[in-house]
C-alpha cells in the first residue's frame, strides 16, 4: 500500500457471490491506518442459488462501510473487482512497438484471442516485457464485456459510490500475493476458493502468466456435507461456517463424517483440476519442482485444510493471510486474526490511482 500524504483512505471492495469484503488503507505523516469489514448478503433473487439483487448488493456494501466506520464521501477512491465466464485475462505477444502504439494495435490483435466481439468489450493491458533481440513485446491482456462492467458497478451508484478502478479478479489476487516482494524468484501460485467458483493464478518473473477459473467453491463443499450427512443445505452451511470461524471450543475432527465428505469432495472435484492446470502450464513455460501453493477464500479457514491439500497434492500448501500485511493499527472495529477471504479486497486496495 502506498504511504503518501492522503487524508482519506482508498478502499478495495470485493463483491462476491456470498458476501462483500472491504479493505481500506490510508498513509500519512501521522502513520498508516487500515479498515476491514465483511458482510454476507441477507437475501437473493430466486433463493440461495440466485444472484443478489442490485439493491441487496447496495445495502450490503453500505453495511460494510458502516461496519468499518467509513462513508462513500469519506473515501479518496475505490477499486472494485470483477470476474465471470466472460472475463478474459491472457498473456500475448506483439511486435516490438512504442508504448503509445500498443493500445490501438491491441484492439485489432484482440480479435485473435477473445471469443467475443471486441467492439462490446472493455480492454486494458499491461506491458510485461520488451525483447528487442526477438522484436517482441509481451503484454497482459484483460477484457470483459461493457454490459458486465455496467451491471457490476450499478449497485455502488445507488449509494453514491463510484468505482474509480475496475480490476480483473485474477490480477487483484496476484497483486495481493506478490505485494512487498521486490524480486519474485520462485513461482507465486494462489488458489482463491470463492463461494461458487475459484481462481487459480500463477505468476513468475520471465515466464508466462496463467490464470484459470474453476467451477468449484465453498458451496461445492457444503453440498458434499449435506449429501453425506443427509442434512439440509442450510444446516451443512452453518456447520461449515462454524468450523472455519474463530469460535473457541469448536473442535474439528478430520475423521468426522462432515470432514470426510470434504476430503472426498476435494479428491473428486478439485485435485484433478489442479493437476491438469499445472500440467497445462508446463506446456507454456517452466514450472520448477517443488513449488508452493497458497490458498485463500472463505473456505480456506477450515482448520487443517492446507495440511490436507499438502498430502493430496504432494506439494507444500500454505494459508494466505493478507491481514498480516495491513498497515497500521485497525480502525473501525476489531481485526480478525485470520482473513484469507480478504485476499481480493486487499489486492484491490493496492490499486490506487
Amino acid at each position: 500500500m502506498r504511504a503518501g500524504i492522503r487524508s482519506r483512505p482508498w478502499a478495495g471492495i470485493d463483491v462476491g457471490s456470498y458476501s462483500v469484503k472491504l479493505v481500506a488503507s490510508m498513509g500519512g505523516n501521522t502513520g498508516s491506518r487500515s479498515w476491514i469489514a465483511e458482510m454476507p448478503f441477507a437475501a437473493r433473487d430466486g433463493g440461495p442459488d440466485g444472484p443478489p439483487a442490485k439493491d441487496v448488493v447496495a445495502r450490503t456494501v453500505a453495511g460494510c462501510l458502516t461496519q468499518a466506520g467509513l462513508t462513500p464521501r469519506g473515501l479518496h477512491g475505490t477499486s472494485v473487482g470483477i470476474s465471470g465466464p466472460d472475463l478474459i485475462v491472457k498473456q500475448i505477444s506483439l511486435p516490438l512497438l512504442a508504448d503509445e502504439e500498443v493500445g490501438s494495435a491491441l484492439r485489432f490483435e484482440a480479435r485473435k484471442h477473445i471469443p467475443f466481439d471486441p467492439q462490446g468489450m472493455v480492454i486494458d493491458f499491461q506491458i510485461l516485457g520488451r525483447y528487442p533481440s526477438e522484436k517482441r513485446l509481451d503484454v497482459l491482456l484483460a477484457a470483459v464485456s461493457q454490459q458486465h462492467v455496467d451491471q457490476h458497478v450499478a449497485p455502488l451508484r445507488l449509494i453514491g459510490l463510484d468505482a474509480d478502478i475496475v480490476d480483473a479478479t485474477p490480477l487483484a489476487l496476484t497483486n495481493a500475493l506478490v505485494h512487498g516482494v521486490s524480486q519474485v524468484r520462485e513461482p507465486s501460485l494462489l488458489l482463491d476458493i470463492g463461494h461458487t467458483s475459484s481462481h487459480l493464478v500463477l505468476y513468475q518473473r520471465g515466464e508466462p502468466y496463467f490464470t484459470r477459473r474453476l467451477e468449484f467453491g465453498g458451496k461445492t463443499l457444503t453440498l458434499a456435507i449435506a449429501s453425506s450427512v443427509r442434512v439440509p443445505f442450510e444446516e451443512a452451511e452453518e456447520w461449515k461456517l462454524a468450523a472455519g470461524s474463530e469460535e473457541p471450543g469448536f473442535l474439528v475432527d478430520w475423521e468426522s463424517r462432515e470432514m470426510q465428505a470434504i476430503s472426498e469432495c476435494l479428491r473428486s472435484d478439485l485435485m484433478e483440476e489442479l493437476r491438469r492446470s499445472f500440467a497445462f502450464y508446463r506446456t507454456l513455460g517452466h514450472l520448477p519442482e517443488p513449488f508452493r501453493l497458497w490458498i485463500s477464500g472463505g473456505s480456506a479457514r477450515l482448520p487443517g485444510l492446507a495440511a490436507r491439500l499438502t498430502e493430496m497434492l504432494d506439494i507444500p500448501v500454505l494459508l494466505f493471510n493478507p491481514i498480516e500485511s495491513l498497515p497500521g493499527p485497525p480502525s473501525g472495529g476489531n481485526r480478525p486474526v485470520l482473513g484469507p477471504q480478504f485476499a481480493q479486497a486487499f489486492g484491490l486496495a493496492l490499486r490506487t490511482s
